[in-house]
């Protein structure tokens, strides 16, 4: 390990780091979602009548909200309710910049929580955790969704894993 990585691991607090992530994770979320063929962002796989899938545009918003979610949740403010249309974007692109919006002013409340924030329980929907837990699930729903997006991309015929270096640094 260099140096500079040392120092920069060292000098990173936990809420610092899981910020990071949160972005990073809303930049590769987007490349795949850009990535997808334009004619493919509001299919739903199907695969009989009662299958119940999602548009890649659908699974994109459900993104934001959860982010707006935990932005709400990290600070003391009611969330809003689910919407009724998860896909309310008129591109992939308009999507993928309230995506990287969402992510970033949850960053930013990240990024300055503590070790008595990261303490603290919080009320979610899924019940009282500590803030160290609330703070992981925006990057592991983003994360869920770049496998089911990729899972879309494959039944359309598209074997390229889309991904650019965000992919494969710290």
């Amino acid at each position: 390990m260099s140096q500079d990585l040392r120092d920069k691991l060292a000098s990173t607090s936990i809420g610092q780091w899981q910020a990071r992530l949160i972005e990073q994770s809303a930049h590769i979320l987007g490349v795949f979602v850009e990535s997808t063929r334009e004619d493919m962002l509001r299919w739903r796989p199907s695969t009989n009548e009662t299958s119940s899938t999602r548009s890649v545009l659908e699974q994109l918003g459900e993104c934001i909200f959860a982010n707006v979610r935990f932005t709400c949740i990290l600070t003391g403010k009611t969330p809003p309710p689910p919407p009724s249309e998860w896909d309310t974007f008129e591109n992939a692109h308009a999507a993928v910049q309230q995506l990287n919006e969402s992510a970033s002013q949850l960053a930013k409340i990240v990024a300055a929580m503590g070790a008595d924030e990261l303490a603290h329980e919080f009320m979610t929907h899924r019940g009282p955790m500590p803030g160290a837990l609330a703070i992981q699930f925006p990057v592991r729903n983003m994360t869920y969704h770049m496998g089911q997006i990729n899972m879309i991309q494959l039944l359309y015929g598209d074997t390229e894993f889309h991904i650019d270096e965000q992919f494969t640094s710290l």
